[in-house]
């Protein structure tokens, strides 16, 4: 009875009688990019940011995928504190919110602290503003437990490339 409804045949059939191919064939289309980042954060002080980030995208028409790494390096002119932070975030789809979180170190040539946290934000046109709290170890250094940032994200190197089953090719890169 199985073999007479093709219920142990590996493709689906269609209304036509055509079989579809396996999930694992179809063209999928993928764009990565990295380069510099520029920001500014608002909390207890103000902070520069610069940095680097390298982000991935599965580009489709339905629910879009966007992950990014980010490094950066924080200056706050006026209290003289110094961090290092890595982040990580993401985004399902075109105009949502992006989430993920940051690991960091700030020092005061005094005292020194790390933080951790979680961000969410907002992502359009290359400008990312998040918000976020760190929890922070030493509360003597005059780091940003509440926090608001905006960051601008410059390409340096740009590659869209596709996959069908296990071959892979580059489209576009600069």
């Amino acid at each position: 009875m199985s073999l007479t409804c093709l219920a142990q045949w590996p493709f689906k059939k269609d209304e036509d009688g055509k079989e579809q191919k396996d999930k694992k064939e179809k063209l999928k289309v993928y764009q990565s990019s990295r380069g510099y980042l520029i920001g500014y954060e608002r909390g207890r002080s103000d902070m520069i940011q610069l940095g680097y980030q390298y982000n991935w995208k599965k580009i489709r028409l339905k629910e879009p995928v966007i992950r990014a790494v980010e490094g950066y390096a924080e200056l706050s002119p006026f209290t003289g504190v110094y961090g290092l932070q890595g982040g990580y975030w993401q985004r399902h789809g075109r105009l949502k919110l992006t989430y993920g979180g940051r690991i960091g170190a700030f020092t005061d040539f005094s005292a020194s602290t790390l933080s951790i946290g979680p961000a969410l934000g907002f992502r359009i046109l290359g400008f990312h503003a998040q918000g976020g709290f760190n929890l922070l170890s030493n509360s003597d250094v005059q780091a940003n437990r509440l926090y608001a940032s905006i960051n601008f994200f410059i390409p340096r190197h740009s590659r869209m490339y596709s996959k069908k089953g296990d071959k892979e090719r580059t489209l576009f890169k600069f």
